[in-house]
């Protein structure tokens, strides 16, 4: 387990306390859920540089990485809709993204292919997290524009993800074939 996949998890590990401290009233709540959350998103960017600056990169952080983000992510965007702060409609688009390209990760798996994340991804990334921060901070004209943009690029980078269905599914079955 290298130090950058540790990072990965504690990614993952960090939606408890963000969405406990959103949703647990007490003095202060949803500053420490604001620096809560971006302690993790840094750690997205952290685990990525450690792994490849330390030529550690593994499928196990390349799928996790990914894991990590959408389960963040996905959750924020819950806890947002419901406090009124994000339209449901973009939490909507951009979940189904998520799934729609989890679901293809996960059949490149069974064609012995790890699908990391590519340029578009990490735009939307940054994008998703920025307009999060920008919500969770208060400033929701801005965060409006802000998740715009952000599912928008979520748009574009499914599509990045997606135009590739056809040649994952046909390696997916070659890879079925010859482990008949």
């Amino acid at each position: 387990m290298t130090f950058a996949n540790q990072l990965t998890l504690a990614r993952l590990v960090a939606v408890v306390p963000v969405m406990a401290a959103l949703y647990v009233q007490f003095p202060g709540n949803r500053a420490v859920a604001t620096v809560v959350y971006a302690l993790a998103i840094l750690t997205d960017y952290l685990d990525g540089i450690l792994a490849r600056r330390g030529d550690k990169v593994t499928a196990f952080g390349k799928l996790m990485d990914s894991v990590a983000d959408k389960a963040l992510i996905t959750t924020m965007f819950f806890a947002l809709v419901a406090e009124g702060s994000m339209p449901a409609w973009m939490a909507a688009v951009m979940v189904a993204r998520e799934f729609a390209v989890t679901g293809l990760r996960m059949v490149a798996l069974e064609g012995d292919e790890v699908i990391a994340a590519n340029r578009w991804g990490k735009v939307k990334m940054v994008a998703q997290s920025a307009a999060v921060f920008v919500l969770l901070l208060g400033y929701f004209q801005v965060g409006y524009w802000a998740m715009l943009v952000a599912t928008l690029l979520t748009l574009l980078s499914g599509w990045s993800y997606l135009k590739d269905t056809p040649r994952i599914l046909a390696a997916s079955s070659t890879g079925q074939d010859r482990k008949l």
